[in-house]
């Protein structure tokens, strides 16, 4: 099952958490200014802490796989362990840690970060192949495909176009091009004179209805000259979780 947009959030906060953590602990173990006596007196709460983040990976990932946890029970306090004994948990907490960390990266389908490696794409590419003023957004959907197959990507394979039929509220939506490994649709609008409202309603129409069968969408207006503040068009857009939009001029 694919993660949500706001599970792989959380999964990348716990990345960051766990990355934290680990720097502690490591910390701790190679501190030489402190007694070793005294150095590891924080090892049970390390060990409840690292319980604490295993069982919210536990929560995330929807695996099958359980993570090890320390058993706190058996774990005796401070004034009943000698500091070799601290260590040697602390070193196990260390380990486990870093095993958790990599699963937790592991689950990551990095779909995100290819979303945005194909706005940039698309946005510093997308003018350079385009020697005319487009007449219809076929043309510019044209250019785009030929972007992607130059960058490797194969039709009916990597992307499709004017594929991924759906119903919302009575009305039949197919988007321009599907990229179905990462979710995505994408969307082109041809910008001219007079047709900027218009353009924004059909965008804000597209954003409701295309959430129902993805996760992300990215919008391409490419501009005849009409628009004069880029980030004030973008704003209220890109204000939706999972919605890019890209302006290319003419």
């Amino acid at each position: 099952m694919k993660n949500t947009i706001e599970e792989m959030r959380e999964i990348k906060v716990l990345i960051s958490q766990t990355n934290s953590f680990c720097e502690i602990v490591r910390g701790i173990l190679n501190n030489v200014n402190a007694a070793e006596t005294a150095r590891y007196s924080s090892f049970k709460d390390m060990a409840f802490t690292y319980n604490d983040l295993a069982k919210k990976a536990q929560q995330l990932l929807k695996v099958s796989t359980v993570f090890y946890t320390f058993n706190l029970d058996e774990i005796p306090d401070w004034g009943n362990a000698l500091w070799p004994t601290q260590k040697r948990v602390m070193e196990q907490v260390l380990v486990c840690a870093n095993f958790l960390r990599s699963a937790l990266e592991g689950s990551m389908d990095f779909a995100d970060d290819e979303f945005d490696n194909i706005e940039n794409f698309l946005q510093t590419r997308l003018r350079t192949v385009i020697f005319q003023k487009p007449d219809k957004e076929l043309e510019v959907q044209n250019a785009i495909e030929s972007l992607l197959l130059g960058r490797g990507l194969s039709k009916g394979i990597d992307y499709d176009r004017e594929s991924g039929k759906f119903e919302f509220s009575g009305k039949e939506y197919i988007p321009d091009f599907i990229i179905p490994k990462f979710n995505l649709c994408i969307e082109v609008k041809l910008l001219r004179e007079g047709k900027k409202s218009k353009v924004i309603e059909e965008i804000s129409a597209d954003i409701t209805a295309y959430k129902k069968a993805y996760q992300r969408q990215l919008y391409v207006v490419y501009d005849l000259g009409v628009i004069q503040n880029e980030v004030e068009f973008k704003r209220d857009i890109e204000m939706v979780d999972g919605v890019k939009l890209i302006v290319v001029k003419h």
